[in-house]
């Protein structure tokens, strides 16, 4: 009788889970959006301004983001290629779920969480350390560019595009070390992933870096800001490295996002309201959309027993 009953509770948790999860995601997002201080501020100004977008402007900006999540779903269906291989299109509804997480949690650490979800039990710790290899050779890409970037353009504390070659050096030698690790690192040597799905892995995230850049780029032709390709490029590029080791949630991090960009192109007198309609685009784009999908996707979840 016992276990006819823990049968019946697990059967309804079971399908329940996923509509909690559901609701819980779906609050936490209308809340941060509710309460965004950008749209509190600006939101009349920025309404007209996304009301003058066209069909065809708002096309290719998702038509990036497709690209971008197909990615991003790829990278994730290679790193569990050979112990928990996916399908493309479920490997891309993991990446969703996470985004769903990641939108109101600290350093979107969320995105983890949702990831493993869809795991199988004794996978979902190996999924975690098959994730942080990934957006580490995110943050590899990231680093680079932007090391490059801050020989150009860094507005604060110019001493520290120095810092930028040696860090760059270290970073890639940690990435590609075949050896085995000493010390406070040994835990590493089990979690290794091969050299060719290393490189793999830094050729899309240098894709996904291409694709982030062509989204910004065409954001700023929409609203008809008149800033040099090269030197947005350079400002995006330290943008994005500033944004990788700043801990924030989607929710400030838009808001650093709008104060960086003002500031790193502040020698074009740009109007900084078209300049914060841009960061509010991509991020309505590239965090708000897929977390919203992410949360729908959560209705099908269901517990493994």
């Amino acid at each position: 009788m016992k276990e006819v009953g823990g049968n019946k509770i697990f059967s309804l948790l079971n399908k329940s889970i996923g509509f909690i999860l559901f609701i819980v995601c779906a609050w936490a997002i209308y809340q941060k959006v509710l309460h965004h201080p950008n749209l509190e501020a600006h939101g009349e100004a920025i309404q007209f301004q996304f009301k003058r977008i066209t069909f065809s402007e708002w096309f290719l900006l998702v038509l990036l983001f497709c690209l971008n999540y197909a990615n991003e779903a790829l990278k994730w269906k290679i790193l569990l290629a050979h112990w928990n291989p996916l399908s493309m299109l479920k490997s891309l509804k993991t990446v969703l779920v996470g985004q769903a997480f990641a939108f109101f949690t600290p350093v979107r650490s969320g995105d983890y969480v949702g990831r493993i979800l869809f795991l199988e039990t004794g996978h979902k710790w190996k999924g975690v350390a098959q994730l942080a290899w990934s957006n580490y050779a995110q943050l590899m890409i990231t680093l680079t560019m932007g090391a490059f970037g801050m020989f150009f353009n860094l507005p604060f504390f110019p001493w520290l595009k120095w810092l930028g070659p040696p860090l760059v050096l270290i970073a890639y030698y940690i990435y590609f070390h075949p050896g085995q690790f000493k010390g406070w690192l040994q835990k590493m040597t089990a979690l290794q992933i091969g050299i060719d799905v290393k490189i793999k892995l830094l050729l899309l995230s240098l894709l996904k870096y291409i694709i982030f850049m062509v989204q910004y780029i065409w954001a700023v032709k929409i609203f008809a800001i008149p800033v040099p390709l090269f030197e947005l490029w350079i400002a995006l590029s330290v943008m994005f490295l500033c944004l990788s080791i700043i801990p924030a949630i989607s929710l400030t991090d838009l808001v650093i996002r709008g104060q960086l960009i003002v500031l790193l192109l502040a020698t074009w007198n740009i109007d900084s309201l078209l300049l914060i309609c841009v960061s509010t685009l991509i991020w309505a784009v590239n965090f708000l959309l897929p977390a919203i999908i992410g949360a729908f996707l959560l209705l099908n979840f269901r517990l493994k027993q």
